[in-house]
């Protein structure tokens, strides 16, 4: 840290004080919310996907994109999941094409389902066997990287 401090000061960087922590048993990191057990997404961005309402309009799909977005790394194939609200800007040249279908309001409330019960992420100990796990589609290709703990 000693000489991280030197070359942030050789290179006249500055860090804003309310980005940073040290010496902390958990705190909140790039929105999300670090302790010893892992990683897990903050409360209160979950709260606010699930409190969204059905888009009704392309400046909502795209916020709705924009908050899942944010949300993928801990998001079982999240492309995958998401493609209906893609399939959406793709009919959409001007905004009055824009019309919400059936398919993306039933991916909507599972994916509301799924952002409900989102996993922690957790970094593997020292030879722990790990089982990586392939999902493939014909729209999206997704990876996870696993292990088995208590059965779980």
């Amino acid at each position: 840290m000693e000489e991280m401090f030197k070359t942030l000061r050789e290179i006249n960087m500055k860090l804003n004080p309310k980005k940073y922590a040290f010496g902390m048993r958990e705190g909140t990191f790039l929105r999300y919310k670090v302790d010893t057990d892992g990683l897990r997404v903050c409360p209160n961005k979950v709260e606010v996907v699930l409190g969204l309402p059905s888009p009704k309009c392309l400046k909502d799909v795209q916020k709705l994109n924009g908050k899942l977005a944010s949300l993928n790394r801990i998001l079982s194939k999240s492309a995958e999941k998401s493609l209906p609200f893609f399939k959406t800007f793709k009919k959409c040249t001007k905004k009055s094409d824009f019309q919400w279908t059936a398919e993306a309001e039933m991916a909507f409330k599972q994916m509301k389902r799924l952002i409900a019960e989102l996993p922690m992420l957790t970094a593997p100990k020292g030879k722990e066997e790990l089982i990586m796990y392939l999902a493939a589609a014909k729209e999206a290709i997704s990876a996870v990287l696993m292990t088995e703990r208590d059965k779980k």
